[in-house]
């Protein structure tokens, strides 16, 4: 009698807080396709690496791809959890669970991209700036993570809050799934630039390299953010927290774009017209988000 009583309780509990549990989910969707994609593109430059890699180059680009690889496994565990669990599931321990397989995946992503993005950097500047430069990125998301919450937190579980949360969420969802695809195709071409390539060509490819990381990194923070403080979140907050890396994210990737259009026109036409004509799509974006913004 006792036990058909959990039972009840449990499935009760897994019902009211279905919301909550799909937000956790919401972890796992965003991470984890942005890692697969970031896995198929180091497992390609790794099986076919560069003819003018060092050892240590290879060691490199092999631990990233390993880091990358225990980060997929760790975004893929949620869901085991989930599934093994779902008659039964008891959604504090899900939650627990669920935040330590993020949080290590996100500290394997951000190693292996700090590794790639280091790589990528080394071959055109020293290892010493090359790695430096690389870390800025990452050094601002351990300050983040370690930056302490706001005190006067309230614990929120209402679906409506969690509705909202889920939306900002699936901002990082759609912008880090984008990311992720367009900083593995410039990392395959920066490993094997085009024999044509000159000194600027390579310049402006590695700062859409760089754009892209920062990007990447700032769209990763909102899911940080919700796994710090998901028992008791103030959710405002967290929204108001959440808008401004994805701010910068968005800044970062348009100038990435607009970057690698210049750069691929520039190889039909001249460097003015090239990143004229490069332009209009970033200059179209920031017209209506200072309109938008003036109307609100």
């Amino acid at each position: 009698m006792s036990s058909e009583s959990d039972d009840d309780n449990i499935n009760r509990y897994t019902s009211e807080n279905y919301d909550i549990v799909g937000a956790d989910l919401d972890w796992s969707i965003i991470l984890a396709s942005a890692c697969s994609i970031f896995f198929g593109f180091l497992l390609k430059i790794s099986v076919n690496s560069p003819s003018y890699f060092t050892f240590f180059d290879n060691v490199i680009l092999l631990a990233a791809l390993y880091a990358v690889t225990v980060a997929t496994a760790m975004f893929i565990m949620p869901v085991i959890y989930h599934i093994s669990n779902y008659r039964r599931l008891d959604v504090e321990r899900f939650l627990s669970r669920t935040k330590q397989y993020v949080l290590i995946g996100i500290i394997c992503i951000l190693l292996a991209m700090y590794l790639a993005l280091g790589l990528a950097l080394n071959s055109k500047v020293p290892i010493p700036i090359a790695y430096s430069l690389a870390s800025l990125p990452f050094i601002f998301i351990v300050i983040e993570f370690f930056n302490e919450p706001s005190s006067s937190s309230i614990k929120s579980s209402s679906t409506e809050h969690y509705d909202r949360m889920g939306a900002s969420m699936r901002w990082s969802q759609i912008l880090a799934s984008a990311s992720s695809i367009f900083f593995g195709f410039l990392l395959s071409i920066i490993e094997s630039p085009p024999s044509y390539f000159t000194f600027f060509d390579n310049v402006i490819l590695l700062a859409a390299l760089y754009a892209v990381t920062v990007a990447t990194a700032m769209f990763i923070m909102p899911v940080i953010y919700h796994a710090r403080s998901y028992r008791r979140l103030d959710v405002e907050r967290f929204l108001s927290r959440t808008k401004k890396p994805i701010w910068i994210g968005i800044a970062c990737i348009t100038l990435a774009m607009y970057l690698i259009l210049g750069l691929a026109l520039n190889s039909k036409v001249p460097i003015p017209i090239a990143f004229i004509f490069a332009s209009f799509p970033s200059i179209f974006i920031f017209y209506e988000f200072f309109r938008l913004r003036h109307k609100w």
